[in-house]
């Protein structure tokens, strides 16, 4: 069992997934490397004698680069159909979630170049400041609003004709209803509206 699965809690279903933009955190060391490998190879014609030490100059970039991996491949964000949550770090693991009822707000910040690459900074707000969170340089993040937007819309409560109230969670027709009209009002495509209806029926089996 990965531990991401071991996160879940009983019924929860990871709905989407995300990870830190390929361009903030790889062009530091990527040019890095490009301008030694340009320096070793100089150095190896101007300084034949210099051979060995040219070609030890990219070894610093490199390390930096396959750290830099580690450090992206271990950081992931995902949308589920009771909360948010960030899943960072390779020795110690770190995660922070909010609960989909009680996020407020969500502030999404792209500056020309972010929306040039698709990347930005999306700020999720809660009732508990503390537990208000950032995630920088998320890839695509207008998507992964969109995803948690959807499932806060799903998971919200609604009344029964009798005054009642009922969790959307514990009745999937509601929830197929409610995404039904997102999908009305374009903010569901019809794809994503069939893969939230699978999950649901699966559910009801």
């Amino acid at each position: 069992m990965s531990y991401i699965e071991r996160l879940m809690i009983p019924d929860e279903v990871v709905l989407h997934q995300a990870r830190r933009s390929l361009y903030p955190t790889f062009a530091g060391p990527a040019l890095a490397l490009v301008a030694a490998l340009a320096a070793g190879v100089a150095l190896s014609v101007l300084v034949p004698g210099a051979v060995v030490v040219a070609w030890l100059l990219p070894a610093v970039p490199l390390v930096w680069l396959g750290w830099r991996y580690l450090y992206w491949v271990n950081k992931v964000y995902m949308v589920t159909n009771r909360r948010v949550l960030k899943l960072e770090g390779l020795f110690t693991k770190v995660h922070r979630d909010a609960s989909l009822d009680k996020i407020n707000d969500m502030n999404l910040e792209q500056g020309l170049l972010g929306r040039l690459l698709d990347y930005g900074d999306l700020g999720i707000a809660t009732a508990n400041e503390s537990a208000s969170v950032t995630y920088h340089f998320l890839h695509d993040p207008v998507e992964f609003k969109k995803q948690a937007l959807m499932s806060r819309e799903a998971a919200r409560p609604s009344a029964t004709p009798g005054g009642a109230a009922t969790t959307t969670e514990a009745d999937p027709v509601a929830q197929l209803e409610r995404l039904g009209a997102l999908r009305e009002k374009g903010v569901v495509t019809e794809e994503e509206f069939q893969t939230a209806k699978a999950q649901l029926l699966g559910r009801m089996k």
